[in-house]
Order: structure tokens, then sequence, then C-alpha cells
């Protein structure tokens, strides 16, 4: 058992997996700088109680809460309609994804969206720290292999959800996957930020037919060598990402951290053969692991089962 401590909150590694101490657990407030959405104390849609702010970056904002109709804590996002002269969308994507994927058990519950005259927002429930921060807090500033495969098991799981409903999530990475926070959800990944979404296959199944220039999705470190060419994303590129989000929880830091931009890309190449130096660091379960996803063609449909089976050898050794 692995032992992690932040103050008084307290992350206990429990045959692999991260459960947070359920009663003491609050999330790290940020101080405010009087460009805010929401005020502490305030009641938000005459329901939701504000505790402070927990989040912002270039689309919004991310507030702690309460709701005295739900058993858990909350947290509300919040993004303006417009923003810099131009409609916010990314919040109303988000929010017809979570709508289309309640029930799924790796998708965070979604309590209320909406929007007001100048917001739009979505309420849901509250989870722990992403797995890319318990990484950050241990001594060693990496998890073990068998952390590691069950996180990853997990993950494929929840890429499952996604993939199954004809969507690709184009934003895989550690600071994307939490753990809930309450007795029944501590065990339970959670994979989160559906602003980036996109549906790969139509309504009938079929795959949409790929644009010609699709544009740049995802964060830079995680995505494929596919999206650095240019090719539009389909699930094998979900799942590089989440190899390489097992590798960095593994390594430390992916090789490429360091490198200047023009370099990633072939960084990224060499990760991929067989005889890498660094993929060899990340264990023999974990190089075929990955050797199965880098061997994906844009065309295949993953076999989530399969997948899973590869990284299950290292939980039961």
């Amino acid at each position: 058992m692995e032992t992690l401590d932040n103050n008084e909150d307290t992350l206990i590694l429990k045959d692999g997996i991260a459960i947070p101490k359920v009663k003491s657990y609050v999330p790290i407030l940020k101080e405010r700088n009087g460009h805010e959405y929401l005020q502490n104390e305030e009641t938000f849609r005459g329901k939701f109680l504000v505790k402070g702010l927990i989040g912002r970056g270039g689309y919004g904002q991310i507030y702690y809460g309460s709701d005295a109709t739900f058993p858990e804590d909350v947290v509300i996002k919040i993004e303006p309609v417009v923003r810099n002269g131009r409609t916010g969308k990314r919040m109303l994507l988000e929010q017809k994804i979570l709508y289309r994927l309640q029930g799924r058990p790796h998708v965070p519950i979604m309590c209320a969206s909406g929007h007001t005259e100048h917001l739009n927002f979505i309420v849901m429930q509250l989870l722990g720290p992403n797995i890319g921060d318990l990484k950050k807090r241990s001594p060693v500033r990496r998890l073990s292999p068998t952390t590691v495969a069950r996180i990853m098991i997990q993950g494929i799981a929840a890429l499952r959800d996604v993939h199954s409903l004809g969507y690709i999530h184009r934003d895989v990475k550690p600071a994307n996957m939490c753990f809930g926070i309450t007795q029944n959800t501590r065990h339970v990944l959670k994979l989160v930020d559906y602003g980036m979404v996109r549906r790969y296959k139509n309504q009938d199944g079929e795959r949409r037919k790929p644009r010609y220039r699709p544009g740049f999705r995802g964060t830079l470190r995680y995505s494929s060598v596919r999206v650095h060419d240019g090719k539009e994303q389909v699930p094998a590129d979900d799942f590089v990402s989440m190899a390489y989000s097992g590798a960095e929880l593994l390594l430390v830091n992916l090789p490429w951290k360091l490198v200047c931009v023009d370099d990633i890309r072939q960084a990224k190449c060499d990760f991929h053969a067989p005889n890498s130096p660094f993929l060899l660091l990340t264990g023999p379960f974990f190089s075929v692991f990955c050797g199965a996803i880098f061997s994906l063609r844009s065309t295949d449909e993953p076999d989530h089962t399969s997948l899973q089976q590869l990284l299950s050898v290292r939980t039961i050794e």
C-alpha cells in the first residue's frame, strides 16, 4: 500500500487504485483576481452554493460548490456566451456529449447544464485530484507498474464508453482522468473534459468521411504522430494518447517533454520503435501493450477487451 499525503487530504493507493480520504477532501481553492463570474457564498441558479474558485483557463472558470438535493459536492464549470467577440461553443458541445453519455460508469454525473444571458454552465459531481497530480505527489514522481496497469484498464473502459456511441475524445491525458471521492466512486476512474469530442461515426454506424484539413485538437504532448501529420483523428489516436499517458506515469517524464516543438514528432517515432530504450524502460507488459496500440491502423476499430487483457497480466502478478 502506498500513501501520499497533502496536508489534511490523504490519498491512498490501495491495490493500485487511488482513494481520497473522503471526509476530509476539499479541492484547493485559487486566489481570486477580480475577474470571476461567480462569487463565494453566491447561490447560482437558485440551487448551487458557490464555495470557491478551483480552476481557470482560456475557456472559462471552475468553481467548487454544493447542492442540497445532490448527495455529493459539485463543480460548476462556467464559460462566457461571448468570448473575445466570438460565441463560445466548447461548453455547448460538452453539455450535449455529457447528456448522451450519462449512465456510463466512467463518465462524471452531470447535475445540471444550460445557459444564462451571459454564461454557459455545467454542474457535475466533484471528483478527486487528477492522475497527473497524484503522480506529482509521489515521492519518486511516478506510479508503480501495477498501479499504472489498473489505471489504464479503467481508462480503456472509459474510452469504450465514448467510442461505443460513435465519438472520439481527442484530449486523453493524465490531467483528464480522476477518481471519485465517495465510498462508491473512489475506486472508479472518470474521464473528464469533453469539449474537444467529435463524432467519428454517423447515426447509421458508418464512419464519417475524413476532412482534408481537420485542424489540430488536443494536447501536443499526448497527441499521436497522425495528429502531427494533420490527419483526421480516429479511435486509435485516443489509444495512442492513453499509451503516452501511461508511459509518463511510469517514466516520470515523456522523452519529448524538453525537446523543441519541431522535434517532438520524431521523438515520438523513435519511442514507437520496438528497441526504443525509453519504451523498454516502461517494462515488458507495457511495451507489449504499446506495441499493440502503435500497430493500430486508422481504419481499425480497437478491441478494448483485448487491450485490457494485455494489462491484466500485470495486475495478477
